[in-house]
């Protein structure tokens, strides 16, 4: 019997994971996470989505099919720097070779051409060059963004979805905007073959509420008409800022501060805050004045202070003399009407409720998150591919790509060249460098490296591949992996003025790998598995079967008498396949039934059913029965994608070592 590596090699051989160079072959795009690099490989039961994934492949290219199925590593993070500290002071392989010898030990197909890696150039490159040309269309910003900030301050992290005990800091930062594409990303979302419940968790990313639009009373008599994002504290209102730029702002002003007003938007001024106009708005909810102001502080036509929202304001007011009203005292409403002594969460909905009978406002469904954080200050990762002057004006990199560490963790460039101004501290972080994975990998092979994502060639190879026809990824990335590729591609589909094939056809988030004590799978439950070890000990076919053999979206119970329950029947297989073949069929209606299940199975995506097809077929009828020559064949090739090994050593002893299994058709 050969051993496992024979048929490694072998496939490696035949090419039997390349992307071909092939416009008849129709093309199928699958995705599975890459894996968070450590000196032990998959410790945590996270090869489960690669298995899915490589189950898929081996089916489609026996199909016929010409398969995308990229393979990488995220192997550049402060912790997987940390990791390769360890072993050596240098950039090296070391981390991520025991994640590929793993992947290949388990049969994974592999393209050494496909990886993907954020210690090699050619992707660096392609990830830069994707970094500036979203900067240059205005959809990456380098401004002032609220980031939650640890202690120390050296560690930054998106609001959206770090709900931790952290400070809420004010820094400037890249993100990305997607306030000009959120009605389009919407309807992407909306098209996702996701269960209306993940559909949902999608578009709450964006903070979906409800805004509300009031003409307010000014009392020289005009109308003021403002927008409340935040309509429940109305009550709380302290001033009101109308920027210069806003039409006929001047209705609003007092002749008299016009001298004031010209002065204070001189090129002289060093008065951050405004100066007044002399006129005053009524707050229709309390009937208080409140100040109205002339400034260019605030980014927006008119600004509605409020310092219990924004402590700044509360600062601002005070040092303005003007008065200040808490509206929120213990959790609840107070000096706010009829909102008196309701929690905050009630008096938003009763507030919108009473003005929209009221007809004195008009409701608005809104967003309120679009801004996402691309910048780490880890100083690990993808560089960012700018320069920074003393003030602040920035420097594009975009004919000097790639921008990287050195194995000596010293940032180079491709050219000898003087760039005014400094390196940006820090890194894209891993929301940036993963969202952009999916996209970057179908350029990767018909185009190659640092192609534009917004060329005409790329928007030709998206067409042609149609999206990703089988997505499998933790449950936890969902916000990595689907919402942020989905983000670049609605961008693109903007800039490009087209509609492309939905990014994902088929999705498939998995569920937590756990003990036999319901625990996660974790350092810190100190109940990792030895991935190493279990190959070892058990056959990787077992190992496959066994990861395959539940359904993805469900937790998964780590229970080792379970595998060796699965070895012992994998061993029945092979010692099967060792009798003679029968030369007429015994039962062949319900071997024709059991592979019609199967494909019906494989055309839904349901592996644990597949699987749990096969093999009780083989326990209820076929151990005791026997097959002829052709269902054995038939029954080989079902085999094929669970348990690629033994399929190829049985078939070797059919066929006399002639070809490969996986070089021969799927089923007729």
């Amino acid at each position: 019997m050969k051993d496992n590596k024979y048929y490694i090699e072998a496939w490696q051989k035949s090419k039997n994971f390349r992307v071909e160079n092939d416009r008849i072959k129709p093309k199928s795009y699958l995705f599975s996470s890459f894996p968070k690099t450590n000196l032990y490989g998959f410790q945590d039961g996270n090869i489960r989505t690669l298995l899915f994934g490589d189950f898929y492949s081996r089916y489609l290219r026996m199909a016929g099919y010409n398969v995308l199925f990229p393979t990488g590593f995220d192997s550049l993070g402060l912790s997987s720097y940390m990791e390769n500290k360890k072993r050596s002071n240098v950039i090296n392989d070391d981390i991520s070779l025991l994640f590929e010898e793993q992947m290949y030990q388990l049969g994974i197909g592999i393209d050494p051409q496909k990886k993907m890696d954020l210690k090699h150039e050619e992707f660096i490159s392609s990830l830069q060059l994707s970094f500036i040309e979203l900067f240059e269309r205005s959809y990456i910003k380098y401004d002032k963004i609220k980031v939650y900030q640890d202690k120390t301050g050296k560690k930054i992290l998106d609001s959206y979805f770090a709900k931790k005990n952290l400070s809420l800091n004010l820094i400037k930062a890249f993100y990305l905007d997607i306030s000009s594409i959120q009605e389009n990303l919407i309807s992407n979302i909306e098209a996702l073959p996701l269960s209306l419940e993940m559909k949902q968790d999608l578009k709450n990313m964006l903070e979906p509420k409800q805004s509300i639009t009031i003409p307010l009373s000014v009392s020289n008599g005009a109308k003021l008409e403002i927008t409340f994002t935040e309509p429940e504290y109305m009550g709380g209102i302290s001033f009101i800022a109308i920027h210069p730029d806003y039409i006929d702002f001047s209705m609003y002003t007092q002749y008299e501060e016009y001298a004031a007003i010209e002065a204070y938007l001189s090129d002289e001024n060093t008065n951050d805050f405004g100066v007044s106009t002399g006129n005053y708005a009524i707050n229709p909810l309390t009937g208080k004045k409140i100040p109205l102001f002339v400034s260019v502080k605030y980014d927006c036509p008119i600004y509605v202070a409020n310092p219990y929202l924004i402590p700044e304001d509360r600062i601002t007011a005070t040092e303005e003399g003007l008065s200040v009203i808490d509206v929120v005292q213990n959790g609840v409403f107070i000096e706010s009407d009829f909102l008196n002594g309701i929690p905050e969460a009630e008096g938003r909905e009763l507030l919108l409720n009473q003005f929209g009978q009221a007809e004195i406002g008009v409701l608005n469904a809104y967003n309120s998150k679009d801004k996402i954080l691309l910048s780490s200050l880890d100083t690990f990762g993808a560089l960012i591919p700018f320069f920074a002057d003393s003030e602040q004006n920035l420097y594009s990199l975009k004919h000097h790509l790639p921008f990287l560490l050195s194995a000596k963790f010293r940032p180079i460039i491709s050219d000898d060249i003087d760039v005014p101004g400094n390196m940006i501290s820090g890194s894209m972080n891993h929301l940036c460098s993963t969202g952009m994975l999916p996209i970057l990998a179908m350029l990767y092979d018909s185009i190659g490296a640092s192609s534009s994502i917004f060329s005409k060639e790329a928007v030709r190879t998206f067409s042609e591949w149609r999206g990703i026809d089988l997505l499998t990824i933790p449950a936890t990335e969902v916000y990595e992996y689907i919402f942020m590729p989905l983000c670049i591609w609605t961008i693109i589909e903007k800039e490009k003025m087209v509609k492309l094939p939905p990014l994902f056809t088929c999705l498939q988030p998995a569920g937590q790998v756990k003990d036999d004590m319901s625990r996660v799978l974790s350092r810190s439950n100190n109940n990792l598995i030895d991935l190493s070890t279990l190959i070892c000990q058990y056959s990787a076919d077992a190992l496959r079967l066994y990861f395959l053999s539940k359904p993805l979206d469900q937790d998964f119970l780590y229970a080792e008498v379970e595998l060796a329950r699965l070895e012992n029947l994998r061993k029945t297989i092979e010692a099967f396949f060792a009798k003679p073949f029968l030369l007429q069929s015994q039962i062949k209606d319900e071997f024709d039934q059991m592979v019609q299940a199967c494909l019906k199975h494989l055309a839904h995506k349901e592996v644990h059913l597949y699987i749990e097809e096969v093999l009780s077929f083989f326990k209820s009828k076929l151990w005791n029965t026997g097959l002829t020559h052709k269902q054995g064949l038939i029954f080989l090739k079902l085999l094929y994608p669970i348990c690629p090994f033994l399929a190829e050593e049985v078939y070797q002893t059919i066929f006399k070592g002639k070809y490969l299994i996986s070089d021969d058709g799927w089923i007729a």
